[in-house]
């Protein structure tokens, strides 16, 4: 793994000034001249490194998963092992899709207000350090909140939650997926908090449905033994 994560770091390094384009797009989406600029003297190799490791990360995650894999399947059980595939795919299905998610439509409007804002008062001085933890911060929140289903499915394969009782509870969610698009957008602006939260709370309803579809069967009861005539 940590050869992996070596690799991987080396590559990003070598193209981390197109790593850095991709960062930047989002912002450039809605301002076309936009730029970041320095106020420290290590601030471009703080980036560098950030780039290289987190990239780093990024790329050696298949053989890290594989890793780990090949060292906890031993101990499982048979029906514990039939589970690792679906948990595995769906974790990674939904974690890039939470990416994805965050890059392509989260960044460009929230961004766009932020930077937008009093712009006829007020010039833009972004410094790169904080908007590259800026980027970075909400992909990753964003991809968090994306394996909510694969949890709930999961705590429903353990006979932790039942499906019926997480239904019941739509409208506390309703509320907690506004809360958590508020972290994820940082911004006052409720259009762009809505874009978030329709989707986050369709995962709920999704996550109830993989909870259902995953949840232990309550065992059934065996009949009285009848009674024997003398």
């Amino acid at each position: 793994m940590a050869a992996a994560v070596v690799v991987g770091s080396i590559v990003c390094f070598i193209f981390w000034e197109t790593i850095l384009g991709w960062l930047l797009a989002p912002a450039r989406a809605r301002i076309p001249d936009f730029k970041v600029v320095s106020f420290s003297p290590v601030d471009r190799i703080g980036v560098l490194f950030k780039i290289g490791m987190y990239g780093g990360f990024a790329l050696a995650s298949p053989i890290i998963i594989y890793e780990i894999l090949a060292f906890i399947v031993p101990g499982l059980t048979k029906r514990e092992r039939r589970m690792i595939l679906p948990v595995v795919l769906g974790t990674l299905s939904f974690l890039l899709a939470g990416m994805a998610f965050a890059y392509y439509m989260v960044l460009p409007l929230s961004l766009g207000f932020l930077l937008q804002f009093g712009n006829d008062q007020i010039q833009n001085q972004i410094g790169i350090k904080e908007y590259i933890n800026f980027v970075l911060r909400t992909v990753f929140f964003a991809g968090l909140a994306f394996e909510l289903p694969v949890v709930m499915g999961l705590l429903g394969w353990l006979g932790l939650v039942k499906a019926r009782r997480m239904l019941h509870f739509w409208r506390y969610a309703i509320v907690l997926v506004f809360v958590l698009a508020c972290f994820i957008v940082p911004t006052p602006d409720p259009f762009d908090q809505t874009i978030v939260a329709v989707p986050l709370l369709g995962l709920y309803f999704l996550g109830c449905l993989f909870a259902k579809i995953f949840e232990k069967k309550a065992p059934v009861a065996a009949p009285p033994p009848e009674p024997v005539s003398v």
